[in-house]
């Protein structure tokens, strides 16, 4: 694969563009308060003409999503596209995408959970760094640090290393390098053995997902090691894996340690430097890191550097 590129960094004025490639409007309020957030950033905030309708546990029609998407990124005025909110509906997108229109144009993905398609996609058919990040409706429930993180990377202070005080070191090891690609867990299931399945040898992985009982998770990092991915990887980094917000610290620490025990158990034959509780995923913390981003992984001070 060639270098990746990172897009034009914003500035004040610019307008970030909403897009719903997933799931439907459930809170106005969250929607209503994202806004207000990014217009208090300094930015321009660019709906479409009509919200969305609403198909189910969609936001449109599968066309029309992608018609979005791509009305969004070629007008020359929107300087980055961040989703309304994930749940599902990314996966859908793929036969509609067109990689030769997406390359007209180089902006900011923004977004995580099912977003992570749309990130693997744009890497992979045209070597885009991406911004993993809250969506528009998260963004008035995370933490200040994770607020002040987004904004820092949409301004061009992505590639600045990143020290995190929460990360547990569960395998140490020497520094390594790649590409820092991965996002939802699920979500990365589901695009295995599609066009847009990222090729993981050599590359640090960062994994998290929400809502899933640990056989299900189970399940998932064990599928991973029958097919062949979870041992070519660098290293990995893990994230938040809560059932939700109302799950005790208690439970959510015992919950969080059978993961990582999981996951060292399948990766002991390669070696390879494993992280837990890295600030990422669907609670208060979740940090903006560059997708697809020339990443060294330094276990002994415990920071992320990009190049």
């Amino acid at each position: 694969m060639n270098s990746s590129h990172f897009p034009k960094s914003l500035q004040p004025g610019d307008s970030i563009g909403i897009i719903a490639p997933a799931g439907q409007i459930q809170e106005h309020t969250a929607l209503k308060q994202g806004i207000s957030i990014l217009k208090g950033m300094g930015f321009e905030v660019k709906l479409p003409r009509n919200l969305w309708p609403g198909k189910g546990y969609l936001a449109d029609t599968d066309k029309n999503r992608a018609l979005e998407f791509h009305k969004m990124w070629a007008d020359p005025e929107i300087s980055a596209l961040l989703p309304l909110r994930g749940g599902f509906g990314s996966l859908r997108l793929l036969p509609f995408l067109n990689p030769e229109d997406i390359n007209k144009e180089q902006k900011l993905l923004l977004g995580f959970s099912d977003i992570t398609v749309l990130h693997s996609a744009i890497h992979q058919t045209n070597n885009i760094i991406s911004l993993h990040s809250p969506v528009l409706t998260s963004l008035s429930s995370i933490n200040s640090e994770s607020r002040h993180r987004f904004y820092a990377c949409l301004t061009g202070n992505w590639d600045k290393p990143l020290e995190t005080r929460t990360v547990e070191v569960l395998r140490d090891g020497p520094p390594v390098k790649g590409k820092l690609i991965g996002g939802n867990l699920c979500s990365l299931l589901s695009i295995i053995a599609t066009p847009v399945d990222q090729d993981w040898k050599e590359n640090i992985i960062f994994l998290e997902d929400v809502g899933e009982p640990l056989y299900k998770l189970d399940r998932m990092f064990t599928q991973l090691w029958h097919c062949g991915k979870l041992n070519q990887p660098a290293g990995i980094i893990l994230g938040d894996f809560s059932i939700n917000e109302a799950q005790d610290s208690i439970e959510r620490i015992r919950f969080h340690e059978e993961i990582w025990k999981r996951v060292l158990e399948l990766t002991e034959s390669s070696g390879m430097p494993v992280w837990g509780n890295f600030p990422i995923g669907h609670g208060k913390e979740n940090l903006t890191i560059p997708h697809g981003a020339d990443t060294v992984m330094n276990s002994a001070n415990v920071t992320l550097s990009f190049k």
